[in-house]
């Protein structure tokens, strides 16, 4: 991970972004690594599904975008209208920092919050600093880098059923821990038994060169978490958060998706079988394709996430 020693690493965050940099604590990061010699199982990986993940978002940065701004849009009181560069959000799943590459290239640098990426895959957070993105190597459940207070926002999607159910708690209270008060706190899931659980358990862990058997949230262990860690002005709502692809006709569009989906999931199983592919999204999700006045045409699947927020007291 540090090829020129810990104290280099932490002098090419701080240029990357100086203002992520004030939320870090460089002494305790010198002395937590031991914490990740033995990290809980990680799909993301070379081995694992991680380059096909990467692969994915290069065939389509913005094919999540509708999700991804919806999400933003709850880490401000006045949407993403109030979000800024001064403001701090802590992805504490960041993966290759696909939130910030959203916001970025949707906001503009000028208007994109400071992220800071935080992923327990090395694999990924090693992708996002290649990138120029900050990024740093932590588990969501002990983020060892980050001050107590620090941060704006703390965002946890996109994957956070791979947090095991007894870590969950302490999660919840790391988020709370690193959050400034009057900050805000968005956790996304897919809900345990929504069709999008049901096609981690049917069709990923089915077809995929990884096993995907992770329970999901439900609203209720949402509201439980987020009450053990005294958030207040908490809610959970169900969001659409759909894939969406465009081609010049409607082969071109429903062949993105089916790769996208692929790649996204490692579907090694299915990867030259598009057709499957495409019956079982309907199957699970309905795949709806529409002709723009202008003669595009676009190819959607929609998937609905719970999504819990609350402000830290």
């Amino acid at each position: 991970m540090f090829p020129n020693g810990i104290d280099s690493h932490i002098a090419h965050l701080k240029e990357i972004n100086p203002v992520a940099f004030r939320a870090i604590e460089p002494r305790i990061a010198r002395e937590s690594f031991d914490c990740l010699t033995n990290p809980s199982r990680n799909e993301f990986t070379s081995e694992g599904r991680g380059s096909d993940y990467l692969d994915s978002i290069q065939l389509s940065l913005l094919a999540r975008s509708e999700g991804v701004m919806d999400l933003l849009g709850k880490m401000h009181p006045n949407g993403c209208d109030g979000l800024c560069s001064s403001m701090i959000i802590c992805d504490l799943l960041a993966g290759d920092g696909y939130v910030n590459k959203v916001a970025h290239k949707i906001f503009g640098a000028a208007r994109c919050p400071t992220f800071i990426n935080s992923d327990i895959s090395q694999f990924m957070v090693d992708r996002c600093i290649r990138d120029g993105f900050f990024a740093i190597w932590q588990s969501a459940t002990d983020p060892f880098w980050i001050k107590d207070g620090s941060v704006d926002g703390v965002l946890m999607a996109y994957g956070t059923h791979h947090i095991p159910r007894a870590q969950r708690p302490a999660a919840v209270q790391a988020a709370a821990r690193i959050l400034r008060p009057g900050g805000i706190f968005v956790l996304h899931d897919f809900e345990e038994g929504s069709p999008t659980a049901r096609w981690f358990a049917d069709v990923v862990s089915t077809h995929s060169v990884t096993p995907h058997d992770y329970p999901h949230f439900t609203a209720g262990e949402v509201l439980d978490l987020f009450a053990a860690a005294q958030f207040d002005q908490v809610s959970v709502q169900r969001i659409r958060d759909p894939f969406v692809f465009h081609g010049g006709d409607e082969e071109s569009a429903l062949q993105l998706l089916a790769e996208y989906v692929v790649k996204m999931y490692g579907l090694e199983h299915l990867r030259s079988h598009t057709q499957r592919v495409l019956a079982l999204l309907d199957e699970y999700f309905g795949l709806v394709v529409t002709q723009a006045s202008h003669g595009e045409f676009e190819a959607r699947i929609t998937r609905n996430a719970l999504v819990g927020s609350g402000r830290r007291v």
